[in-house]
């Protein structure tokens, strides 16, 4: 490993620890908060213009796959994650993720950016308000779960998250109690993070303006950096929860997505 890729995982190293532990502390995926952070990251670093949105999307769903893995273990050791329900819906996902990664290279960085920032805006809202987003009860059968697994991952890996923000609502109209519908989401978030990667990978094999030590549109020393950092960090961030009311925590976590939100609008 040479100086510049150590001083480089030194810093995504830092950058996952705050990930961490926001997520931790404001019990979401990491992905709202990598994608708006590596973009200001790599245009600090200086990459490309042109790739910056994609590749920020390609590595931050790359480090979900490790966070997910950790996620989607301890809810089943609490027997949380319905298989039965989980089955179809990641058969969707797997060719929804992919498609969702080869479709969102295809879109001007700009647009794709400004979509991530409004995406984030209305997530910052229906925290801050407390919306519910779930529809009203459903009957699932395999059709409809595998549709819905395709547009879950389909959407998910164009924003670079891991579904829970549309997993969940779905697993609770469908009739799951809520620590089952965030287990079985929290699964639903492997598959997503894993063939959203291999697009991002596929996609991005021959584009040559990538910087080097690119997998795709994966950067390997953030994904190293994040990855390693950001797991442990979460833990920390859920023990940080518990210092706030949950009145405080909301609104904590709609001004950062608000933030983030009008950052990634200027930048």
């Amino acid at each position: 490993m040479n100086l510049i890729m150590l001083n480089e995982v030194l810093i995504f190293s830092g950058l996952g620890v705050i990930a961490g532990l926001l997520a931790g502390m404001f019990g979401i995926g990491g992905g709202l908060i990598i994608v708006p952070v590596l973009i200001g990251t790599f245009i600090n670093l200086g990459f490309d213009e042109s790739i910056i949105v994609h590749l920020s999307i390609g590595t931050a769903i790359s480090c979900i796959i490790f966070t997910g893995l950790a996620s989607a273990n301890a809810h089943r050791k609490k027997k949380s994650i319905d298989f039965n329900h989980l089955k179809p819906v990641a058969s969707g996902i797997i060719l929804g993720a992919l498609a969702g990664a080869l479709f969102a290279v295809q879109i001007e960085g700009i647009f794709l950016k400004i979509t991530i920032a409004i995406f984030v805006l209305l997530v910052g809202i229906q925290i801050l308000f407390d919306i519910k987003i779930y529809s009203k009860r459903i009957t699932p059968n395999k059709p409809k779960s595998v549709f819905a697994g395709s547009v879950i991952g389909f959407l998910s890996s164009m924003l670079g998250i891991g579904g829970g923000t549309f997993s969940v609502p779905y697993f609770r109209a469908s009739g799951l109690k809520l620590t089952t519908s965030i287990g079985t989401s929290a699964a639903c978030g492997i598959p997503i993070a894993v063939f959203g990667t291999l697009g991002y990978i596929i996609a991005g094999i021959k584009i040559t303006e990538l910087p080097n030590l690119s997998l795709g549109y994966v950067y390997l020393p953030a994904l190293l950096g994040i990855s390693i950092t950001s797991v442990f960090a979460a833990k920390y961030g859920a023990d940080l929860a518990h210092y706030f009311s949950q009145t405080t925590l909301k609104r904590l976590m709609a001004m950062w997505f608000f933030i983030i939100s009008i950052y990634m609008i200027l930048i």
